[in-house]
């Protein structure tokens, strides 16, 4: 089967690659060593600037989670949690920005369980 696949308005994208640690890259870039300064640094300028975009990725799934990103549409955060089984679907929720700074933290922590009734799948 050739990803990423359509079901219905449903996207399912290939699992990501195994890495030796987290990821943390926006439009300007990608690091690889970093900390939670540079994750809060990260997502204060994708709040203040239009067309930003963050991703934290995980060397290997937290609790399915393979990665965290989120962008701002119309003064509103948009978190999308990339949760792996067969392949990787995408969820989102809107939030406040402290909820977006706590979310990323919690999955760089390793402790972000995701309450999924909360999250909704992303359609294309």
């Amino acid at each position: 089967m050739k990803l990423p696949f359509k079901k219905g308005k449903e996207v399912v994208f290939q699992k990501v690659k195994s890495q030796k640690g987290f990821t943390l890259e926006n439009q300007d870039g990608k690091l690889t060593d970093f900390g939670d300064v540079d994750i809060e640094d990260y997502l204060d300028d994708m709040f203040h600037t239009p067309d930003q975009f963050v991703i934290l990725t995980a060397p290997k799934p937290q609790n399915k989670v393979r990665y965290v990103q989120a962008c701002t549409h119309d003064g509103e955060v948009e978190v999308e949690l990339g949760i792996e089984e067969e392949g990787t679907r995408l969820y989102y929720k809107m939030c406040s920005e402290k909820e977006c700074y706590r979310i990323f933290l919690d999955f760089y922590d390793n402790m972000l369980v995701p309450e999924m009734k909360e999250y909704r799948l992303v359609e294309f």
